[in-house]
């Protein structure tokens, strides 16, 4: 049996969050949730997070692809 080394992660393998980065996660979470609620399914769950983070202004809006830059 092999013995894994400790480190600070939690047992799923995810690095410790802070306080702030675990609210910031949190309400990334709940807005992906309300706006694939609201859109029905119609959102995949990336593009709820996708979104979700762009309303929180923690990512750009993708360009559309039939959309040249300037």
């Amino acid at each position: 049996m092999t013995d894994w080394p400790t480190s600070k992660r939690s047992h799923k393998g995810r690095p410790s969050l802070t306080a702030e980065q675990q609210d910031l996660a949190d309400e990334l979470h709940m807005r992906a949730l309300a706006l694939r609620t609201a859109s029905d399914g119609d959102l995949s769950i990336t593009e709820a997070v996708h979104l979700a983070a762009v309303q929180l202004g923690l990512e750009a809006p993708a360009a559309r692809p039939d959309e040249t830059p300037d």
